[in-house]
C-alpha cells in the first residue's frame, strides 16, 4: 500500500513543483491546464496484460489530471486577473477542465472524489467571480486611423499617463502607430 501512497505523493508534489516553479501566475495557469487535459494513449494489446495495462493507464492518467486540476485552482487562486473579461476567461478555463475530471469521476463511481472537484469547482466560480467584479470590463477601441497612445489614453480615460497599458493591451509595434482597433479596459 505504501507504494501507492507514494506514487501519489510524488504526483502530487511534481504538480505543485510545476506551480512552484512559475514565476507568473499565467504561466502556471498555462502550463497545468495542458496537464489536467491529459489522456493516457490506449495500450495496443489485447489480452489480459492489456487489460491490465489499461487499467492502470487508466488509473495513472485519472491521477495526475486531478493533481492537475488542484494545482491549476490554486494557480488560478494567485492569478490577478487584468479585467472582468480575464477573469472570466480564466473562471471558464478551469471550471470545463473541472466539470470533465468530475464528469469522469462520476462516470466511475469515485464519489468522494466527485464530491470534492464539486466544492473546489464552487470555491473557484467564487473567488474568480467576486475578484472579476471589482474589475473593468473590456470594450472595443476604434479609430480611423492610426493615433499615438497618448492621445488615446487622454481620449478614452483622460489621463496621458495610461498609454503603456493602451500600448500592453494592443501588442503595439510602436506607442506612436496603435492598431486601429483593440480591446482595452472600458475605465
Amino acid at each position: 500500500m505504501s507504494g501507492i501512497t507514494d506514487f501519489a505523493t510524488q504526483a502530487q508534489a511534481l504538480a505543485a513543483a510545476l506551480l512552484a516553479s512559475t514565476t507568473d501566475p499565467a504561466d502556471a495557469v498555462r502550463v497545468l491546464a495542458n496537464l489536467a487535459d491529459f489522456t493516457p494513449s490506449e495500450p495496443t494489446l489485447s489480452s489480459g496484460v492489456g487489460d491490465a495495462m489499461a487499467t492502470m493507464q487508466a488509473g495513472c492518467g485519472a491521477l495526475f489530471r486531478r493533481v492537475a486540476v488542484v494545482a491549476l485552482c490554486r494557480a488560478s487562486a494567485q492569478y490577478q486577473p487584468a479585467s472582468l473579461d480575464d477573469a472570466v476567461s480564466i473562471r471558464t478555463q478551469v471550471c470545463n477542465l473541472l466539470d470533465a475530471e468530475i464528469l469522469i469521476a462520476g462516470n466511475t463511481g469515485a464519489d468522494a472524489t466527485f464530491n470534492a472537484l464539486r466544492v473546489l469547482r464552487a470555491a473557484v466560480v467564487k473567488d474568480l467571480t467576486q475578484r472579476g467584479a471589482k474589475l473593468a470590463s473590456l470594450k472595443t477601441i476604434s479609430t480611423p486611423s492610426p493615433i499615438p497612445a497618448t492621445v488615446l489614453a487622454q481620449r478614452f480615460y483622460r489621463d496621458a499617463g495610461r498609454a503603456d497599458e493602451l500600448v500592453t493591451e494592443a501588442d503595439a509595434v510602436h506607442p506612436a502607430f496603435m492598431p486601429t482597433s483593440f480591446q482595452a479596459l472600458s475605465k
